[in-house]
C-alpha cells in the first residue's frame, strides 16, 4: 500500500487518505477511533473525492457516503462505519477493464450468458473478451489484500457481520456477487440500479438462487424509473419475487425499493445512501 495524498471532504471529519495497491487506487475515511463497522464501495472514484466528478460530468456529484454513514451512525448511537471506496481500473488502462471486473464471472462465462444490446458498456463482439473477466479477481484482492491492509493500518477488527459492500449499476451487480462470493466476508449487500440488463431474467434467476440462504445476510436492492433504469423493471421484479421465495422478507433483512423518477446517476445513487446506510446499520433482520 503506497500513500499519496490527504485531503478532506466537506462534512467529513478528518481526512480521506488516497493510497495504492499496485495500479489501483483506493480511498479511504475512518473516525479517529474506528468502531466495528466497515462498507467497500465499487467505482470508488465516484464515492468521496469530488475532483473526480469532471471525469464523469453527466455524473453531477459524488456519493457523499462517509457524510452520510456519519449521520446514520448518530441516529443508532455507533461509531461510524470505515468507508473504503475502490476504483475500478482506468478507462484508459483498459476500455473494458470495469466491465471485466464487474460482470459477474461465474454466472456470465458463455457467450449465450449475454443480452445481444450492450447499452454502449462495449464495442467488441462478447467472445473477445469472456476468457478475461475478472470479478473474481477483484474480489480476492479487496477481501485478502485491500481490506486487510486499511483495516490493519488503522487497528481495526474485520467481522463479516459488521462488514458491507455498496455499489451502483455494473456495480450493483458486483455488490451482490461479491455476498455470493464471500458470505463470510460481507453479511451485508447494498446494490443500486443492478445492471440486470446484460444478462436480462436468467441472470437474475441465476444470481437470485445463489445470493446466501437467509439468517445472517440483508440485502437492499433499489432503481430509478427514468432512463437505463426503466429498463431494469422486469428483471428487478423477478429478482424480488426469486428471493422472496427463498425467505428473504421485505422490510426486514430484504428492501426493494423503486425511486420515482430516480435516473442512473450519483445524484440519484447518493440519495438512496441514507436510506441504504440505515438499513444496514440498524440492529436485527
Amino acid at each position: 500500500m503506497i500513500d499519496i495524498e490527504e485531503f478532506q471532504v466537506r462534512g467529513v471529519s478528518g481526512t480521506v487518505k488516497k493510497v495504492r495497491f499496485g495500479n489501483r487506487t483506493v480511498d479511504y475515511w475512518a473516525p479517529k477511533n474506528p468502531g466495528r463497522h466497515i462498507i467497500v464501495a465499487h467505482d470508488g472514484q465516484n464515492i468521496l473525492d469530488k475532483r473526480n466528478i469532471g471525469i464523469n460530468p453527466h455524473q453531477r456529484a459524488t456519493w457523499e457516503l462517509a457524510q452520510s454513514a456519519q449521520n446514520v451512525a448518530h441516529k443508532y448511537n455507533l461509531t461510524p462505519p470505515t468507508v473504503i471506496c475502490v476504483y475500478h481500473t482506468s478507462y484508459q488502462q483498459d476500455s473494458l477493464g470495469r466491465l471485466k471486473e464487474y460482470a459477474p464471472q461465474n454466472f456470465m462465462g458463455r457467450q449465450e450468458d449475454w443480452m445481444i444490446e450492450s447499452y454502449g458498456l462495449y464495442n467488441l463482439p462478447v467472445e473477445s473478451f469472456l476468457q478475461d473477466l475478472n470479478s473474481n479477481q477483484l474480489i480476492d484482492e479487496i477481501t485478502q489484500i485491500i481490506v486487510p491492509a486499511i483495516t490493519s493500518r488503522l487497528g481495526q477488527d474485520i467481522s463479516a457481520e459488521n462488514t458491507a459492500m455498496i455499489g451502483a449499476s455494473m456495480g450493483g451487480l458486483a455488490t451482490i456477487y461479491a455476498a455470493i462470493q464471500k458470505p463470510d466476508f460481507f453479511r451485508t449487500a447494498l446494490s443500486f440500479s443492478p445492471h440486470w440488463v446484460i444478462g436480462g431474467d436468467a441472470l437474475a434467476r441465476k444470481m437470485m438462487s445463489e445470493f446466501p440462504e437467509p439468517g445472517k445476510h440483508k440485502l437492499w436492492m433499489s432503481r430509478g424509473t427514468k432512463g437505463l433504469d426503466a429498463l431494469y423493471e422486469g428483471s428487478q421484479d423477478l429478482a424480488d419475487t426469486l428471493i422472496k421465495s427463498r425467505g428473504y422478507k421485505q422490510n426486514s433483512n430484504l428492501v426493494s425499493r423503486v425511486l420515482k423518477n430516480g435516473a442512473h446517476s450519483n445524484a440519484t445513487w447518493a440519495k438512496y445512501a441514507p436510506a441504504a446506510l440505515d438499513f444496514w446499520l440498524k440492529e436485527g433482520l
